[in-house]
């Protein structure tokens, strides 16, 4: 009887160094052992130094992570000579937000995909649909000279400065919490959670970076190289801990801008759009770069001061009759159980209102000649009645039963007016004029109660008038904020950094003080009304968005048929053929309804796509031809998105953009 013997791997030493413990170790493994046992075996042999839950195996020559826990290291092709490392998958990063704010990621996974890292990023700054931004590497002068050449392009990094900071800079990082609160009111982005710092740049920081902008079209061709690739982790695209990355919208076709959930995202975008019209990446005519700096100029004016005007119940409501109705509706005060609690109580039968009070009749001819006449008034039950002789009243010269009239209180804090405007049905309007708000508050709650069949006599006759006094303090609050707006010095134009609003080559076309006056001038025609800063920044990216040049991405290629460079433009609808040499003529556009299929030859680097029926290949000398790959599947998943409350569909999206290598 023959007894199978199953063979013997060939075993192996493979070493593995661990960094944070400053020690390594040599295990014998086979190319059969899976990365869960290699992994065991190694923490058993590192005890209890620390928790090793959040490390893993990383290796530096394949640039490879060694996650898959069943997968054997001959799936990973190593052997004896690679050289391991164990070390954590959390790692300190710094990203630069759009509004050049830093954030310092204190646990980024630079084992994960970086479309997961940026999925996690725009979570905790409550930014909706991440699938429209990425992580782009930062650029230098050198890199755009040389990032034709692979080896360059994978240098954009720009090292985290720790520079010394004194008491008073160190406040410059602020708490998670108040940070996010700062994002909503407009002034910086800034994430939840205990995981990162938020420290807003000055100029002079930010010049230390050194973040180049594209001024000429090949250098902005060369800036799409420092892209991330979104289907690869951190580590295997040589970020390393300390670098910085940019945070920025890589598609240019937005999904539901909404106000109300949308503040951290339109203020990212919003300052985005901001410098892609500065650097002029897209090129208005003066007239637009005028207005895109009243907006702008509007927008700091809001962030300074914003509209802090008390409003009713109902934000809609701006009159005092209407707000008085929304006010008693959240009081209660039409509720049928307090309705029967009031009636219950003994109400005052010999309640009565007397004063000399103005009144303005209703004339059929010159009704705004006729004054204002002094009269003696009296209210009981829904009944006003007037005496022109107030010594001896004698019979009513005038008497009007208030059930079914309608009742308008008007207040002008700044004329000290306080007016009850009644109409009666099927009868023109006349006017009470009171002295001062307490007689107007007594007098407006017994027309209310009488519009509506009671009595002075009732007992939700004090209620109301705590309803009138409310409603006059908002207003009053209200009209005060809106004179002490109106009494703030002028902006001079000679306080505007005309720099920040617009061009160089707008600049240097007027003087600096006749440019301040233009975008006044431009911001004064603006509609005069009550405006958020994000209802002015998204009326911006509005207006950026129709821009003829908007949203295009260009690279550097040479198609198969052509003998010389030429530049490729990708948007959000489209994909065009450009001259490289200025003007850079339009040669050919297809549109994404018409393409039929695109691949990429991963070893001679050329992409092939097919458009009615016609097959054009071309090579990129700007950046990795993995970009373009990936520019032109995000736009393809981005045109499939229909609701803005899908669960985005990320398996879709590495399937578009990931490629095959």
């Amino acid at each position: 009887m023959y007894h199978y013997t199953k063979p013997e791997m060939h075993q192996w030493a493979l070493r593995v160094q661990v960094p944070d413990a400053s020690v390594s170790k040599t295990l014998n493994v086979s190319g059969e052992s899976t990365v869960s046992e290699v992994t065991l075996k190694l923490v058993e042999l590192l005890g209890n130094l620390r928790n090793w839950s959040k490390y893993a195996l990383w290796c530096t020559d394949k640039r490879t992570w060694l996650i898959a826990p069943r997968a054997t290291l001959n799936t990973y092709g190593l052997d004896a000579g690679n050289k391991v490392i164990f070390t954590t998958t959390s790692k300190k990063l710094s990203v630069q937000l759009p509004d050049r704010t830093q954030l310092d990621l204190e646990k980024a996974d630079f084992s994960n995909t970086l479309f997961s890292v940026v999925c996690t990023i725009c979570r905790d700054l409550r930014i909706r649909h991440p699938e429209e931004l990425s992580l782009l590497r930062c650029a230098k002068e050198e890199d755009l000279k040389d990032a034709r050449n692979v080896t360059a392009r994978r240098t954009f990094r720009v090292r985290k400065q720790n520079k010394p900071k004194s008491k008073k800079e160190s406040g410059a990082g602020v708490s998670s919490s108040n940070a996010l609160n700062a994002g909503a009111n407009g002034d910086t982005l800034s994430p939840h959670g205990s995981l990162a710092n938020v420290t807003q740049l000055t100029p002079d920081e930010i010049d230390h970076i050194d973040i180049k902008e594209g001024k000429t079209m090949d250098e902005r061709a060369m800036m799409n190289a420092g892209w991330l690739d979104s289907s690869k982790s951190l580590m295997e695209q040589d970020v390393q801990e300390g670098d910085m990355l940019l945070l920025r919208f890589k598609y240019f076709a937005f999904l539901d801008l909404n106000i109300q959930r949308d503040e951290a995202r339109i203020n990212a975008l919003f300052h985005q759009a901001v410098r892609s019209v500065l650097s002029e990446d897209v090129v208005p005519t003066e007239s637009e770069c005028l207005e895109f700096a009243a907006y702008q100029f509007a927008v700091e004016q809001a962030v300074r001061n914003p509209p802090k005007l008390a409003r009713a119940i109902s934000p809609g409501n701006d009159d005092l009759d209407s707000a008085l109705a929304d006010l008693e509706v959240s009081l209660g005060a039409n509720d049928p159980d307090i309705e029967k609690l009031n009636n219950s109580v003994l109400p005052n039968y010999n309640r009565e209102l007397q004063a000399d009070l103005k009144f303005k009749r209703p004339h059929r001819i010159f009704s705004f000649l006729a004054k204002p006449k002094m009269h003696h008034f009296a209210f009981r039950d829904t009944t006003m009645s007037f005496y022109k002789d107030s010594e001896n009243p004698g019979a009513p010269d005038f008497i009007q039963d208030l059930k079914d009239c309608t009742i308008v209180p008007e207040v002008d804090i700044k004329k000290m007016k306080y007016i009850l405007h009644i109409k009666p049905p099927g009868a023109k309007e006349y006017k009470v004029l009171f002295a001062d708000k307490e007689e107007f508050c007594k007098w407006t709650a017994a027309c209310r109660l009488a519009s509506k069949g009671k009595p002075i006599s009732d007992s939700t006759y004090d209620a109301e008038i705590e309803i009138v006094k409310t409603m006059c303090n908002m207003q009053e609050h209200s009209q005060t904020l809106k004179l002490a707006r109106n009494k703030r010095p002028p902006v001079k134009a000679d306080d505007i950094k005309t720099e920040d609003f617009v061009s160089a080559r707008i600049g240097r076309k007027h003087r600096p003080e006749n440019l301040g006056h233009l975008i006044l001038e431009s911001h004064n025609q603006l509609p005069k009304r009550e405006t958020t800063a994000t209802e002015y920044r998204l009326q911006y990216i509005l207006k950026w968005e129709r821009l003829m040049d908007f949203g295009m991405s260009y690279f550097i290629v040479k198609f198969d048929k052509s003998k010389k460079e030429e530049l490729l433009g990708i948007a959000r609808t489209h994909m065009s053929r450009f001259d490289l040499s200025p003007p850079h003529d339009l040669l050919k556009t297809w549109h994404w309804t018409s393409l039929q299929s695109w691949n990429v030859n991963w070893e001679i680097k050329k992409l092939t796509f097919n458009v009615d029926g016609d097959s054009h290949t071309f090579e990129c000398h700007s950046a990795d031809i993995k970009i373009v790959h990936e520019y032109i599947g995000g736009y393809i998943f981005l045109t499939l998105r229909k609701e803005s409350d899908t669960e985005l569909d990320k398996e879709m999206f590495y399937k578009l953009t990931g490629g095959w290598q």
